[in-house]
C-alpha cells in the first residue's frame, strides 16, 4: 500500500484546490465512461490512465503518482485492484446521479460503495503557500482512496446540500452525459445544444418529413389502391 508519509512540497501546493474537489471534476470523473453512437467508450483503460487523470485534476500530488505508477507497473495485480476500486466508485456515483435525476431511491449497493469511499481518513493541516499559509489536508492511507473520497464527497454534498434539482442527464439516449444545469431557466435538456440538441432537432425534422411524405403518398393513391381496414 502506498501512503502519503511526507508533506507536499511548495511547488505541489501551488494550484492545489484544498480538500473538496469542484463539482465539475466529480461529474467529469463519472463521464469518463462515455456513451457514443458506436457504443461505450472507456477513458480510463489502464492504471496509468486512471492515475494520470487523477493527477491532472489535482487529486494526487506528483510524488504519489510516481509511486503508484512504479508499483502498478511492477505488480499487474495491484493495477487491476486499483482499476476495480476506481470503476466501482464511478459506477456507484453514476447510479446516485441517475437516481436523483429520475426521482427514485438509488441502488443500496451504490450507497454502500460511496459510503465506503467517504470513510477514507484524512486530517487538516496548515501548509506554506505563496502568500503565507493555506489550510490543506493529509491522507491517512492509500492516496487513490483519498482521491476517490474527494470525488465522492463533492457529488454527495451537491446531492444532499446543494441544488440537486439542477442535475441533468443528456436527453440524447446515445449520450446520457451527466451535467449540472447552469442555464437561467433551469430547463436545459442537452449536454451541448450544438451537438446533442442539434441532433435531436435534425431527427425531429426528418421524422416530420417522413410523415409528410407518407401523407402525400397516401393522397396519391386511388380508393382501390389504399390499404383497407381489416374487419
Amino acid at each position: 500500500m502506498v501512503t502519503e508519509t511526507t508533506n507536499p512540497t511548495p511547488s505541489e501546493i501551488v494550484g492545489h484546490h484544498g480538500h473538496q474537489a469542484p463539482l465539475e471534476v466529480g461529474l467529469d470523473f463519472v463521464n469518463t465512461l462515455e456513451n457514443e453512437k458506436t457504443g461505450t467508450v472507456e477513458h480510463l483503460r489502464s492504471p496509468t490512465d486512471a492515475v494520470l487523470w487523477l493527477r491532472s485534476h489535482d487529486l494526487l500530488h506528483q510524488h504519489m503518482v510516481d509511486d503508484l505508477l512504479a508499483r502498478t507497473s511492477a505488480d499487474p495485480a495491484a493495477g487491476e485492484q486499483l482499476m476495480r476500486r476506481v470503476r466501482r466508485v464511478r459506477a456507484a456515483l453514476r447510479e446516485l446521479l441517475d437516481a436523483t435525476v429520475e426521482r427514485r431511491p438509488p441502488d443500496p449497493n451504490a450507497l454502500r460503495e460511496v459510503n465506503r469511499a467517504l470513510r477514507t481518513q484524512y486530517v487538516y493541516e496548515l501548509v506554506p503557500a505563496s502568500d503565507g499559509i493555506s489550510l490543506d489536508h493529509r491522507h491517512e492511507g492509500d492516496p487513490v482512496d483519498g482521491a476517490l473520497a474527494r470525488l465522492s464527497e463533492t457529488i454527495a454534498r451537491e446531492l444532499t446540500q446543494g441544488d440537486a434539482e439542477r442535475m441533468r442527464i443528456c436527453a440524447n439516449d446515445e449520450c446520457r452525459w451527466v451535467f449540472f444545469d447552469t442555464s437561467a431557466g433551469g430547463r436545459r435538456k442537452w449536454c451541448d445544444m450544438s451537438v446533442c440538441g442539434n441532433r435531436a432537432k435534425v431527427a425531429r425534422h426528418r421524422a416530420r418529413q417522413r410523415d409528410l411524405e407518407m401523407a402525400f403518398a397516401s393522397d396519391d393513391l386511388s380508393d382501390e389502391e389504399r390499404p383497407q381496414p381489416v374487419s
